[in-house]
């Protein structure tokens, strides 16, 4: 019977040791035969009396009749080396062989919790009784050299039996498969039997495999599994061939396809048309150009970026380059129940780099017409309309009719308020009102605009006296967005034909009230209208599209995510995405009869008095919150901005200070507007002159009728009750004057096309509030160029603000025509020293 063995003495550590040298080389090529021979019977019988492993040496002990030998084994030069005790080197070597063996055999008591594969061993420890039995009659015969080769013949192998299973993964069986032949060999001759050999540490050397490559050990069954689809993979790619190698391998079933390792999987979304002018949309699978049956769909959904099985097909993995937009198309697909698409999600569809989206030939059909939209000049009863303006109703128009939504990006002057009212006037289908929404200050635009170009249309403003319920009949109503906002609860019982949303930009916060009452109208037709879609970054566009085509642009996070972490690309896909819905016209192009706008800068270098303050107040900042801009952003935001609005007001005028509101010196950029206002003045001219700061305007009122007493001096700021009245002295007065006008208050629904000259005080972090207001001046209906002065306090936060400006301006020409890149102060400058501090000119 078999000896329940040695005395074990040994660590984890060791154990591991040894197994990584034993299992990672052919070690038995170096014993000679015979000493192999007698050490595996040495093993089977239990001779062992101790094993001490240690992590550099092995000592095996044996003792006979109270008289104990050993040998000592250690690795050297990728094999074993063995000195011994005993009197004969080859009982020594083959003592330590039975060692190694014993290693082999405690690595399954390692790694399980049971003392012996008992499960395993049994069939083989049976073996070996009757073979120790039949060696005790035959252990006087001696084989000649024919016979050792038949020993080896007559050696039972280790067999591993793998199969697959789609809910059980892979499992390894190991077993002896001994043939009719063997058995006559090994049983009916009087040759030496070498059933001993049925290779117990071939079976080691296969646990340590096993274990190393995350098989666990099902002792009921007595069979190895694997779950893991992902280390199945992994284990058909790397390892499987060594196995071949190592170990007799028989395939069941579709275990055989585990050869051909993991076969790339493409995937693609087919897209079929609606009789009501939506999609469906439906996910295929493609093995090269095998399509997959949609049972398979959930499988590799689920196995994401990992590989699974697909019955008559093996190890499948979607490319690696697609799996991006899977992850996209996962998270963006909605319900799962939703069979009906906007026909428009196209473009979002396609704009991804790596999906395939194949549309039926109707849909193939709408996209071209869509990309192919020719804005050709169209015959219209409205003779006022510029071609340019023509060819806009005809693109507009069109988009409407295939069922999209656009944006009227056109640049500021351009008439996208006339064009709007013509695409409605030409649209003689109404049985709803039309919604235009508008910031307040605009409202008297669109009521002038319409009763002075067309007058058939009825216009109603909405208030709290005028509200949607008092009239049913097809007319325009006309809300501000703070109205819209105090009457959203009427949105949801009224139906609308266009709703338009002009300087759409202010819905660029998706969490304000007003973003979501605009969101809340229903109409069948949707338009957007904006010079500056792009106020803060591209973000701002999202939510505008999100008005007009609800997911184009897909989830806000991920769209947040990808301008932050790859801002050139995505600007790349984002044009692809958007550009067949915008339209956008620039004056160079369009109004070449339109006189240009010349741009110049004046340099102010502060005044010692000026110097002294801002300079107090860069070094107190520095100390108190340190120079690092992100750390002094994150922890104390409004103290920062605080710091900037006052030196911005420094490089201005000192009594913009409320501890130096009393200051008798004036600011050098009074002393230059002064002196140039001189020049103009004599000649005739008028001039805007813009300022952030009211207070500011009140200073420069005061000092220009100090110093030019008989210029006409009008303002114009959010005080103002009734805009019209300074800007329709401005405009019919005769000779020289001055309109001095707030950034914001006057850069939206003002006209003040008489202005040759206009003067910007303080310049904006964002250049598109600039652009507005200068486009005040610069529109249709001038003769004589537009002079633009910047005055810039140099070697100041102006200077840097300045600097911001022009690196905004490149993504927006790659989107729309003149997008702003997505910025933040702290992407812009290295610290908080550098953005404020005063350097020398």
């Amino acid at each position: 019977m078999i000896s329940n063995g040695p005395a074990r003495t040994f660590t984890r550590e060791a154990v591991e040791a040894w197994l990584f040298r034993l299992s990672g080389n052919d070690w038995e090529q170096f014993i000679d035969k015979n000493n192999l021979k007698q050490g595996r019977i040495f093993y089977k019988e239990g001779a062992l009396s101790s094993l001490d492993i240690e992590a550099n040496q092995i000592i095996v002990t044996q003792k006979v009749n109270r008289e104990e030998t050993y040998s000592v084994v250690e690795w050297k030069e990728h094999k074993p080396e063995i000195r011994t005790s005993c009197l004969d080197d080859n009982v020594g070597t083959a003592l330590a062989t039975a060692g190694l063996y014993e290693i082999e055999e405690l690595v399954a008591e390692i790694h399980e919790e049971d003392p012996l594969l008992d499960k395993l061993s049994q069939e083989i420890d049976e073996e070996a009784e009757k073979q120790i039995n039949v060696e005790q009659k035959q252990s006087q015969k001696v084989p000649d050299s024919n016979e050792e080769s038949t020993d080896e013949e007559s050696l039972i192998p280790l067999s591993i039996s793998l199969d697959v299973s789609l809910n059980k993964g892979l499992t390894a069986t190991p077993y002896w498969h001994v043939s009719k032949d063997q058995k006559d060999r090994a049983y009916g001759s009087n040759k030496v039997n070498n059933l001993e050999n049925t290779d117990r540490p071939a079976l080691m050397s296969f646990v340590a495999e096993a274990v190393r490559q995350f098989f666990i050990f099902e002792k009921s069954k007595g069979r190895f599994r694997l779950k893991d689809w992902h280390q199945i993979a992994s284990f058909a790619d790397d390892t499987l061939s060594r196995w071949e190698d190592l170990f007799s391998i028989e395939f069941t079933g579709e275990a055989h396809l585990l050869k051909h390792g993991q076969r790339k999987l493409s995937w693609e979304i087919e897209a079929r048309n609606r009789s009501d002018g939506t999609m469906t949309l439906r996910e295929n699978f493609k093995l090269g150009s095998h399509r997959l049956g949609s049972d398979h769909s959930k499988r590799i959904a689920k196995a994401r970026n990992g590989a699974t099985f697909i019955n008559g097909h093996g190890l499948v993995k979607l490319d690696k380059e697609q799996l991006e937009d899977y992850d996209w198309w996962q998270r963006n697909r909605g319900d799962s129940k939703r069979t009906n698409w906007p026909r428009y999600m196209l473009f979002s569809l396609f704009a991804r780099k790596y999906l395939n989206t194949r549309p039926d030939g109707k849909l193939a059909d709408w996209k071209k017409e869509i990309t192919n939209i020719k804005c050709e000049f169209s015959k219209t009863k409205f003779s006022f309309l510029r071609p340019y303006q023509k060819e806009g109703i005809t693109k507009l128009s069109s988009l409407h009719k295939l069922g999209c939504h656009a944006l009227l990006a056109d640049e500021m002057g351009l008439g996208k308020t006339i064009q709007t009212l013509a695409l409605i006037s030409a649209n003689n289908n109404q049985s709803t009102p039309d919604l235009v929404i508008c910031p307040a200050s605009v409202v008297p635009v669109w009521i002038r605009e319409t009763k002075e170009r067309f007058p058939k249309i009825k216009v109603m403003v909405l208030n709290k006296d005028t509200q949607f319920s008092n009239n049913l009949d097809p007319c325009l109503w006309v809300a501000s967005y703070t109205q819209l906002r105090r009457h959203r609860h009427l949105l949801d019982d009224n139906q609308f034909r266009y709703a338009i949303l002009d300087e759409a930009q202010l819905i660029k916060n998706p969490k304000a009230k007003i973003t979501q009452a605009c969101l809340s109208i229903q109409a069948e037709h949707r338009l957007a209208l904006s010079g500056t879609p792009i106020e803060n970054s591209a973000i701002d566009l999202w939510t505008i599209f999100r008005f007009l085509m609800p997911g184009l642009l897909g989830g806000r996070k991920e769209f947040e995510n990808d301008l932050s972490s790859d801002p050139e690309a995505t600007a790349l896909l984002l044009r692809k995405q958007v550009t067949p819905f915008v339209l956008r016209r620039i004056k160079s192009e369009v109004a070449k009869e339109l006189p240009p706008k010349i741009e110049s800068e004046l340099e102010c270098v502060l005044n010692e008095e000026q110097r002294k303050q801002y300079k107090k107040l860069v070094e107190g900042a520095v100390e108190e919150h340190g120079k690092n801009l992100q750390d002094a952003m994150r922890n104390a935001p409004t103290h920062i901005f605080s710091l900037l609005t006052r030196l911005r007001q420094i490089c201005c005028d000192l009594s913009l200070l409320p501890w130096k509101e009393n200051s008798t010196t004036r600011g050098i950029k009074v002393d230059i507007l002064i002196e140039k206002l001189s020049d103009l003045h004599s000649s005739g001219h008028k001039v805007i002159i813009f300022s952030q700061f009211t207070s500011f305007l009140k200073i420069l009122k005061k000092e220009i009728s100090k110093n030019i007493s008989d210029i006409k001096i009008l303002e114009l700021t959010g005080s103002t009750r009734d805009r019209t009245i300074p800007v329709e002295t401005f405009e019919k007065t005769n000779g020289s004057a001055v309109i001095l006008a707030s950034l914001k208050a006057a850069g939206l629904g003002v006209t003040l096309k008489s202005a040759d000259y206009v003067f910007l005080m303080d310049p904006w972090w964002n250049p598109a509030i600039e652009e507005q207001a200068i486009d005040r001046a610069h529109r249709l209906g001038r003769t004589k160029p537009t002079f633009i002065y910047r005055m810039i306090a140099k070697g100041t936060v102006e200077e840097r603000v300045r600097h911001l400006q022009i690196s905004k301006k490149e993504t927006f020409q790659k989107i729309i025509g003149d997008m702003e890149k997505p910025s933040a102060l702290a992407e812009h400058f290295s610290s908080l020293e550098n953005l404020i501090q005063l350097t020398e000119v």
